[in-house]
């Protein structure tokens, strides 16, 4: 190491980074995390960039994304990687929360990071819900109208979501500004604390004992994670490239006639049995998701000793 890089670690403090984690961290299924970093990481960056030519208003907010697809310099490039790198984001978050509860990493002493992790969850399906509003087209009306439905049964505690809450202003442009501002916001901030706490209680070892002890660097685990993040910015482009983001026209108020994203038929599909499933099904799998280190205190981390919670796990699932 050249005098010159020494200096640049020691003013920037990069010897931080100097410390061993698990060699099995370098793998697909431990760094599922770091890849959905990474995910947010080119949401915010093309959310900046989009924003530019986004304009927030009922009367605009359609024709504005029309614009961005059709006049702006690659903008339907732009919009393409925003769209796909949040279906990947999805994707990656939901398969990483799948192999923290199959490995037990949810166990003593990391109770607070998995609520922290379910925290997210919950800002990145926020973040999702918004986003679809955002482009205000049939999809986007029909998903804040039922989100509007919801806000109502709540009463005074809904109040602050809804329209009447403040007549001045369009609750389209009050969605915007915290799907670019106030959401992020908290979102980094959690995502601080969740990353702070995986370095403080360690990576978990394997669940099933063939754990060998060996370690490897924290940097040469980053260079892991900078090669599985380049993969994903790869596969965003690609998609962005070959597949267009869904975009309709402005939408026709009163009607309901378009299917929900992917990531919301499940809910949309209870409703359609019993309506309230709409307001008792997230709050009922929240409450599961929060109370799983609780419930689960045994120290047995081998996913076939514990049948029970592979089978809740599965069940989940399908």
């Amino acid at each position: 190491m050249s005098g010159f890089q020494k200096i640049l670690k020691e003013r920037l403090g990069l010897h931080l980074l100097d410390y061993e984690v698990p060699e099995h961290s370098n793998s697909i299924k431990y760094s599922l995390g770091g890849m959905t970093v990474t995910s947010f990481g080119v949401l915010i960056a093309s959310g900046i960039l989009l924003a530019q030519f986004f304009n927030p208003t009922p009367e605009r907010a359609n024709s504005s994304v029309h614009f961005i697809m059709d006049q702006v310099y690659l903008g339907w490039f732009l919009r393409g990687i925003h769209f796909w790198a949040g279906e990947i984001l999805t994707i990656t978050l939901i398969l990483h929360m799948m192999r923290v509860f199959h490995t037990a990493s949810y166990k003593n002493p990391r109770e607070v990071n998995w609520l922290l992790g379910v925290g997210l969850l919950g800002l990145m399906i926020t973040l999702m819900f918004t986003g679809t509003v955002l482009k205000w087209d049939q999809e986007g009306y029909e998903a804040l109208d039922h989100f509007l439905w919801v806000a109502e049964k709540f009463g005074i505690l809904g109040a602050p979501l809804t329209e009447k809450f403040s007549p001045g202003i369009p609750l389209l442009s009050r969605i915007y500004m915290a799907h670019i501002s106030l959401l992020p916001i908290i979102t980094i901030a959690v995502l601080g604390l969740h990353i702070f706490y995986i370095k403080y209680h360690k990576l978990s070892a394997k669940p099933d004992g063939t754990d060998t002890g060996q370690t490897i660097p924290f940097t040469q685990h980053m260079a892991y994670l900078r090669r599985a993040g380049a993969g994903v910015f790869a596969l965003t482009c690609l998609l962005a490239l070959t597949i267009s983001p869904p975009l309709g026209n402005a939408p026709i108020m009163g009607l309901e006639v378009t299917k929900p994203p992917w990531q919301f038929v499940w809910v949309y599909a209870l409703e359609n049995l019993w309506v309230p499933s709409l307001i008792v099904a997230p709050f009922l799998i929240g409450l599961c998701l929060v109370s799983v280190p609780f419930i689960d205190q045994s120290v047995e981390t081998d996913p076939k000793k514990r049948p029970l919670a592979m089978t809740v796990l599965w069940f989940t699932v399908i």
